[in-house]
């Protein structure tokens, strides 16, 4: 059991800690796992520290730690970890963002700490279910300011179904009449907000334009066709031919709340004891997952199959070291009532065993259907994943998006240096990519070669275009769309860079100081003087300790997620050139710390290329949804269902040249 939760940043800094057992000084052990990751630079899912046990994930920019004590002979530290991780989801779905931060993190401290009480309790697990926590967690999200003019559209469209849903709550009855007068209650309340501004309109009726008369008309007409529905549904009740006290009085209650003045709706959800009886009665259902009542005009199931291709490969050595599927199937549920659904998988049809043994389901996948060779299930309301599964592809599967050269060509004479590569495609002929973007570092190239920025380099490509970042070093090859191919759709791009020339330098510095003119204006931007701004002689520092074992000196190298290595702060003048690693020399020092050139140990650093990409309607392991059905046995509408298929790249999708 969970004794302390915390969220923490990039550095290390708590920005959420829940004391959930009551800890005596709880903050010192952050302390504590703080000073042991300051020694240590592995970073292990657990760690037993003194007395303690941590669980750690890192999501995006956060660290999501739990600390139990090594005492507790009853906790599990594996569910522990998979709870960090169904939170950072619930988090996810709650803020409704993409990604956390630490500014989204402080901006939402009381609702964290709400979503910390509601699905843990003294340290046990309660429940991590987005879709019912929602219901009962009332603390509004605080959007960054950026954020909010996007998810007007989409607030806009919960509180719809929210306010359909209601209604159906409240006043659900299985009638033909009652289902006539429920519809009506729903079409009265989305005409109130035209009823309930008549009064105000028709005090400035002479200052009205004309635009204003057309809408007052408009609201008056829908005012007319809402008194005869009610007279429809009072002449209803009076022809019911097996009359039902309780039914009957549930038709009244639509009745008399339609023929209010304020025409105001009665919000039952609002009463802490309904909150709480709503709670109760959903958690110990069966069906814990989804709650009864639920109502939308319109029935849609949306099912996305995203997979993801990991892939590693040595481009020298022609060595592929991963080569893997990550897949999930998404849905999106907006149906009424408790709908059953049945899907069939191809490779469910195939009997594919190693497609079996990897899949992991949402609980309310029935795991007796899959023998019938299909999926069964009542789905949640809302988005939810299904199920998640991992297949290994043979070492001679070609990936989606392969590089097929990548040279380094130096033309000394000419003082200039090419890049040159090549890529192609396999996948289905018909599909093309929407996003495709290649990223080539050129930190080994400004170490090794003496560039000169002074003349600006020179790209051509047959397809997209490139660019030159400075800061990071590297070209950003945008291609976006590409037909699919098995190899004969080839695309090339060159990128050319100047060399330093000396003797034309000191050619060039004599003539000037012999001419009385003034040096020729430069056209463009000046790279070199750019940077000189963004970069400085970064060198890299020797841990004094040596490997007792080994006895080879530990270097710490620090990278980015990407292999580059950062780069910071201004400095001197000359940076612009990057001198060749022969020509660096090693500083002795009687300190325990050494200085390293960092190009002696670029030199021997593995240059990565990385590809990003996106293909729509295709899924690139075969997996194909036969068919799906939904069924709804009691109120028997018209649905509609969506699949999509989408292919993208995995953070680990990389070239090493």
């Amino acid at each position: 059991m969970l004794s302390c939760i915390f969220i923490l940043d990039e550095n290390l800094e708590p920005l959420i800690s829940k004391n959930i057992r009551a800890i005596p000084n709880f903050k010192s052990i952050v302390e504590l796992f703080r000073k042991h990751r300051s020694t240590n630079t592995t970073e292990l899912p657990i760690v037993s520290i003194n007395d303690w046990n941590f669980i750690q994930i890192k999501r995006d920019s956060l660290i999501f730690l739990g600390a139990i004590n090594i005492n507790d002979y009853m906790s599990d530290l594996m569910s522990m970890s998979i709870y960090l991780d169904k939170f950072y989801y619930l988090l996810k779905m709650h803020l409704k963002t993409d990604t956390l931060n630490r500014n989204i993190i402080l901006d939402n401290i009381l609702l964290i700490m709400e979503l910390i009480d509601e699905s843990i309790d003294f340290g046990i697990i309660q429940m991590t279910d987005p879709n019912i926590i929602k219901d009962y967690v009332r603390v509004k999200v605080n959007l960054p300011d950026e954020d909010i003019s996007l998810s007007i559209n989409k607030n806009q469209s919960s509180l719809d179904r929210d306010n359909e849903r209601q209604t159906s709550n409240n006043y659900s009855i299985s009638t033909d009449s009652a289902h006539y007068s429920n519809d009506l209650f729903n079409e009265h309340y989305k005409y109130s907000k035209y009823l309930s501004n008549e009064d105000d309109e028709s005090e400035d009726s002479e200052k009205e334009t004309e635009e204003r008369k057309k809408k007052k008309k408009e609201n008056l007409q829908h005012k007319k066709y809402i008194k005869k529905q009610q007279k429809l549904a009072k002449s209803m009740l009076q022809t019911i031919t097996n009359p039902d006290v309780s039914k009957i009085l549930e038709l009244r209650k639509h009745v008399n709340i339609l023929n209010k003045e304020d025409m105001k709706l009665v919000d039952a959800e609002n009463d802490e004891n309904y909150i709480n009886s709503y709670i109760a009665k959903t958690t110990i259902m069966p069906i814990s997952w989804r709650t009864k009542g639920i109502y939308y005009a319109k029935n849609e199931f949306f099912l996305d199959v995203l997979e993801k291709q990991e892939y590693i490969m040595d481009f020298k050595n022609d060595l592929i070291r991963k080569n893997l599927i990550q897949g999930k199937i998404i849905c999106r549920c907006f149906l009424s009532g408790m709908p059953k659904l049945k899907i069939a998988l191809n490779k469910l049809l195939q009997k594919d065993q190693q497609f079996l043994s990897q899949l992991r389901f949402h609980q309310c996948v029935s795991l007796e259907t899959i023998q019938n060779k299909e999926i069964e299930f009542i789905p949640p309301d809302g988005e939810f994943i299904l199920c998640e599964y991992e297949l290994k592809r043979h070492v001679k599967d070609p990936p989606n998006i392969k590089l097929i050269s990548f040279e380094i060509k130096p033309k000394l004479k000419k003082f200039k240096i090419q890049i040159n590569l090549s890529i192609t495609t396999f996948f289905k002929v018909q599909n093309s990519t929407s996003i495709l973007n290649l990223k080539i570092p050129l930190e080994k190239l400004f170490n090794d070669y003496k560039i000169d920025l002074k003349k600006s380099p020179r790209f051509k490509s047959n397809i997209g275009q490139v660019k030159f970042n400075l800061s990071d070093d590297f070209l950003l090859w945008e291609i976006g769309s590409m037909k699919g191919g098995h190899g004969e759709n080839i695309k090339a791009m060159t990128a050319e860079f100047f060399l330093f020339n000396e003797e034309e330098y000191l050619q060039l510095q004599e003539e000037l100081k012999t001419s009385m003119n003034p040096p020729p204006l430069r056209v463009g931007p000046k790279l070199e003087e750019l940077y000189e701004q963004l970069h400085e002689p970064k060198t890299l520092k020797e841990e004094g300790e040596q490997d007792i074992n080994t006895g080879i000196s530990n270097h710490k190298l620090d990278t980015n997620d990407n292999g580059s290595i950062p780069s910071t702060g201004t400095t001197n003048a000359g940076a612009n050139i990057a001198t060749p690693a022969s020509t660096s020399v090693v500083k002795n020092d009687t300190s325990s710390n050494k200085e390293i050139p960092l190009k002696k140990a670029l030199s021997n650093k593995p240059q990565y290329l990385t590809v990003d990409f996106e293909i729509p309607y295709y899924a690139c392991s075969g997996l194909k949804v036969e068919y799906l059905k939904i069924e709804e046995e009691q109120l028997l509408y018209q649905s509609f269902p969506w699949v999509r298929y989408k292919t993208t790249n995995d953070k680990d999708y990389v070239f090493v040249v």
